[in-house]
């Protein structure tokens, strides 16, 4: 297939949808991806190594489709974006031959059906303004990742999102009840909003997680919940270590508890980013919300002390929790800010995640051997440590955070953050039930690890991507690393 040229799809866009919605000048072609992706690097004056021929805002089912058959048909590659939040280069071009279609402009409430509990939007709309709405009929989405006040709908389905009131409402997977989606080929489709269906495999799941290199999601259903704001139990309580909170929380969960906020955190994470109680060494915090009718919520929390007193807890109230609920997304107003990139010049001092998973058996291990084994791989970090947000009947999470001291902080993503993941990954990879990623999406940073992760069933996601883009147009370098 021979090129087009960049001046062509730039008039191509331009006659289908006007010269107003397409964004050709350098200022926008540099940060088509938002504020929050390379912020660090940013503060120094990064400049991606390729940009986009145009991004071109899209405002309907139909524009996509058209956009997305004209790519297909000439090999342009494509990027498709809402709210631009994601965090392992999902929106980092890998060449400069890539068109930016930008959905944030769909963003319509389309049905808000309290009988069936269910919202259905466009893929741009706002969780933060679909909870507000649900708020208004003391409804919730029971959905609420860290970046809820910035994130969109259609950007949380593709990345397999997942909220901090998980352990009750469970992640996006457990939310979605339907989708539309765009083909490459412009080809449109329809996963009707059913309660549950045994006609062969779930489709919905096709696409949760497929992080745009499968096809466009431009309309999403979603579960509604009835909200109890002012029922909530709420318990803080210190444990003698990381590990012994780990047993408490399993045996919480597996005793048939359902808290929504289940979380536990070693002292250099606590101390770093909360430190509103005073821990000893090798202490650690673990904190609880349980919702729902407020005879539902006193029992549990009745029942999660006892729990608790069983593992030696110290219990600590609720002041802790109150802390955590009111400065918990508080990073989303500050990332990308003026102020933050004079403190990354002025420290060169980069603080960032990686989130894992393992059963009950193997989390604690690979806690110990984290800890233990990276910092002796890693000369350039200043903190690390860990804290549980997502746990399940069979096992949970841990999400390592850490800090860097920049080498070169324009290539800190490529190299040292690269380092910590991979030596963090390598640890976890070595236990039959470790994930190397728990919710943040691989992007273009963990498709290394890609193989590894998924052993002999790794060739379905090939076949996968060469069924649905046989063009290989749709963000290229996502999900499948480049050769």
């Amino acid at each position: 297939m021979n090129m087009i040229s960049k001046e062509s799809i730039i008039n191509f866009f331009s006659d289908q949808f006007g010269a107003e919605r397409v964004l050709t000048d350098r200022q926008s072609l540099l940060q088509p991806e938002g504020v929050l992706v390379r912020h660090f690097e940013k503060a120094f004056g990064y400049v991606p190594k390729f940009l986009p021929v145009c991004i071109v805002k899209l405002r309907s089912t139909e524009e996509v489709s058209v956009g997305l058959k004209f790519c297909n048909d000439n090999g342009v590659s494509v990027i498709v974006q809402t709210g631009a939040t994601s965090s392992e280069d999902q929106l980092v071009l890998v060449n400069d031959h890539t068109v930016v279609l930008d959905l944030i402009e769909m963003d319509k409430l389309i049905k808000f059906d309290t009988e069936n509990m269910m919202a259905t939007c466009e893929c741009g709309m706002h969780l933060a303004d679909l909870e507000r709405i649900a708020n208004e009929h003391g409804l919730t989405t029971g959905h609420c990742p860290q970046s809820q006040p910035v994130a969109c709908m259609g950007g949380l389905v593709a990345t397999r999102s997942i909220g901090q009131f998980s352990t009750y409402y469970g992640g996006i997977e457990d939310l979605l009840c339907g989708l539309e989606a765009v083909m490459p080929d412009g080809r449109v489709l329809r996963i009707r909003n059913v309660p549950r269906r045994s006609a062969g495999p779930d489709l919905r799941h096709l696409f949760m997680g497929s992080e745009g290199s499968f096809a466009a999601i431009t309309e999403v259903t979603v579960k509604l919940f009835r909200y109890y704001p002012d029922d909530f139990w709420k318990g803080a309580f210190i444990v003698d270590s990381f590990e012994r909170g780990i047993d408490a929380i399993r045996e919480i969960l597996v005793s048939g508890f359902k808290p929504s906020v289940v979380r536990l955190y070693d002292k250099p994470d606590f101390d770093r980013n909360y430190g509103s109680a005073h821990l000893d060494e090798g202490q650690a915090v673990m904190f609880f919300v349980v919702e729902g009718p407020p005879d539902i919520t006193r029992v549990s929390g009745d029942n999660i002390n006892k729990i608790a007193a069983k593992f030696d807890a110290v219990p600590l109230g609720e002041k802790v929790v109150d802390h955590w609920l009111a400065t918990r997304n508080d990073c989303c107003n500050t990332l990308g800010s003026e102020q933050t990139r004079e403190e990354y010049r002025q420290t060169r001092v980069f603080y960032t995640t990686c989130e894992i998973s393992a059963s009950w058996t193997d989390i604690k291990e690979i806690y110990a051997d984290v800890m233990k084994n990276v910092p002796e791989k890693i000369d350039n970090l200043v903190m690390l440590g860990g804290h549980v947000s997502h746990s399940y009947q069979n096992g949970t999470n841990i999400y390592f955070v850490y800090e860097l001291k920049a080498k070169d902080p324009l290539t800190m993503i490529e190299v040292d953050d690269w380092n910590v993941v991979n030596a963090i990954t390598t640890e976890v990879l070595k236990y039959p039930t470790g994930g190397m990623c728990h919710h943040h999406g691989v992007g273009k940073v963990r498709t290394r690890k890609m193989r590894e992760e998924h052993g002999s069933s790794y060739f379905l996601i090939e076949d996968l991507k060469e069924l649905f883009d046989p063009n290989g147009i749709m963000n290229p370098g996502c999900l499948l690393a480049q050769d």
